[in-house]
C-alpha cells in the first residue's frame, strides 16, 4: 500500500464537501500514484478508494464479485450501529432499512428494474418533451426581466425536475413541497440547514407518505407510475412492503435531486466560464452536448459502495472478501486517461464518456429523463438569457454521497 499524505477525512466528511468543494486535488494524486488506495478514516469503516474511470467500470460490470447489497454509502460507524439498533431486520444491509434498486444485485435487481423501466425509455419520454418545455417556460417566465435577483436552486433548479417526476409518479401538486423537504432531509442529513435532531426519523416519514400514496393507487389506479408500482407483481406476487415503499423513495428523491444539482452546478459553471455560455447562446443546438457536460462537471452522485464477495485483485492490489470499495464518480469524470483536458468545462465536449449516470447494472434508470430535462432547459435558457452573474455567495450542501449547491444567488436579465 502506498503511503500518501492525504487526509482520508477529506474524502468522507460531509462538512468538508459543504464548506469547501470536491477534493479534486486529492483524487488527482490518487489517480496518478495510487488509484486503488486503502483508507482508514477515523470513525468510519476502512475502504478502498477507487478513483480511475477504468477501475470503476471494471467493478461496476461484475456485480457477482462486487455486491451492492451490504452497504450503500459511507456512514460513520456510530450511525451504522444506531441504524442496526433501530432496524435490526436490515442487518444484511448494514442497518440500511431501504431495499432499493441501488442496494440490489442480480437477479432481484433486474426484476425490480423492469417494473419502472418502460416509463423511462426514450421513446416513451419523447411524449413528455412538450410538457418539459412547458414547465421550463413557466419557471423562466416567473423570473423574466432586467436585473432580476433570485436563488437559482430554490426558485428554479429544485422545481424544474421535481414537477416532472411528481407528474410521472402521480403525486399531487399540493404534495410537491413534501417530496422536496423529505429529499433535502434524506440526502443532506448532515447539513445544518436540513438536519433533523433524529436523523433516522426520516425513514418512517418517507414510508408513511408513500404508504398513503400506495393505498390511493390501489383503490383507484391510473396510468401513472405510482399505480404500476402499487399494483405490480414479481413472480406472480405483490411487491413486499419494504421493497415497494423503497422503490417510491428512490424514484421520487433521486428522480429530481440529482438533476437539480446538475442544473445549479451547471449554471455556476456557465457563469464561471462566460466563453462557454457565449458558445451556447450562439448555438443552442449545443444544449445536447452541454447537458452531458453539466453532468460530468457536477457529478451529483459522489460515490457508491461495493463489497467484495471473494478475494480478488484490482489495480495490482489484493482485495479481500468483505472489503468495501468506494467508487468516486467525480474522480472518474476528471480522469486524464479518458478525457481531453478534463479540468476544462466545454459545452461542446465530444466524446464525453462520463460516469455521472453510473455504469453497468446500475446505470441510472432516469438518465434519459434527466438528459431531456437538462437539454430542454439549456435550449430555453440560451435563447432568452441576456446576462447572468452571482449576486451572493453560493452554498453547497454538507453531503459526501449525493450533493451540490443548496443556494445559488444570481442576478440575470432574461427576456
Amino acid at each position: 500500500m502506498t503511503d500518501l499524505d492525504i487526509d482520508p477525512l477529506d474524502l468522507v466528511l460531509p462538512e468538508r464537501y459543504g464548506l469547501g468543494a470536491f477534493p479534486h486535488e486529492a483524487w488527482a494524486r490518487l489517480r496518478a500514484e495510487d488509484p486503488v488506495h486503502w483508507c482508514e478514516p477515523e470513525g468510519y469503516r476502512p475502504f478502498w478508494a477507487i478513483t480511475k474511470h477504468a477501475d470503476i467500470k471494471a467493478v461496476s460490470s461484475q456485480p457477482e464479485l462486487f455486491s451492492s447489497v451490504p452497504r450503500l454509502a459511507l456512514q460513520p460507524i456510530a450511525y451504522e450501529e444506531k441504524m442496526l439498533e433501530v432496524f435490526p431486520d436490515a442487518a444484511d444491509q448494514g442497518g440500511q432499512p431501504l431495499r432499493m434498486l441501488v442496494t440490489m444485485d442480480p437477479p432481484d435487481h433486474r426484476a425490480y428494474r423492469n417494473l419502472a423501466g418502460p416509463y423511462f425509455r426514450p421513446r416513451v419520454l419523447k411524449a413528455l418533451e412538450d410538457r418539459v418545455a412547458e414547465v421550463t417556460t413557466l419557471l423562466l417566465d416567473r423570473y423574466a426581466g432586467t436585473d432580476v435577483e433570485l436563488d437559482f436552486v430554490t426558485d428554479v433548479a429544485s422545481l424544474h425536475p421535481l414537477r416532472m417526476i411528481c407528474e410521472i409518479l402521480g403525486v399531487a401538486r399540493a404534495d410537491e413541497h413534501v417530496i422536496l423537504q423529505l429529499t433535502n432531509e434524506l440526502f443532506a442529513a448532515e447539513d445544518p440547514e436540513f438536519a433533523r435532531d433524529d436523523k433516522l426519523a426520516i425513514i418512517p416519514d418517507l414510508f408513511d407518505f408513500f404508504f398513503e400514496l400506495v393505498e390511493e393507487k390501489r383503490a383507484a389506479p391510473g396510468e401513472d407510475l405510482a399505480s404500476v408500482l402499487a399494483n405490480g407483481e414479481i413472480d406472480g406476487q405483490p411487491l413486499p412492503h419494504v421493497e415497494l415503499l423503497s422503490y417510491f423513495v428512490l424514484v421520487a428523491t433521486a428522480g429530481h435531486d440529482t438533476t437539480r444539482n446538475a442544473l445549479s452546478g451547471g449554471l455556476q459553471a456557465l457563469i464561471d466560464h462566460p466563453e462557454e455560455l457565449a458558445k451556447l447562446r450562439a448555438d443552442p443546438s449545443l444544449a445536447k452536448s452541454a447537458a452531458d457536460e453539466l453532468v460530468r462537471w457536477t457529478s451529483p452522485v459522489i460515490h457508491f459502495i461495493r463489497t467484495a464477495t471473494a478475494d480478488t485483485e484490482l489495480g495490482g492490489k489484493q482485495i479481500r472478501a468483505g472489503d468495501n470499495l468506494c467508487l468516486y464518480y467525480p474522480s472518474a469524470n476528471r480522469d486524464e486517461a479518458v478525457f481531453d483536458d478534463p479540468f476544462a468545462f466545454r459545452v461542446d465536449r465530444d466524446p464525453n464518456p462520463h460516469l455521472g449516470f453510473g455504469v453497468g447494472e446500475h446505470f441510472c434508470l432516469g438518465a434519459s429523463l434527466a438528459r431531456m430535462e437538462l437539454r430542454t432547459f439549456l435550449e430555453a435558457f440560451a435563447s432568452r438569457i441576456g446576462s447572468v452573474e452571482l449576486a451572493g455567495e453560493p452554498l453547497r450542501t454538507h453531503a459526501s454521497f449525493v450533493g451540490g449547491y443548496k443556494h445559488l444567488p444570481i442576478r440575470w436579465t432574461l427576456t
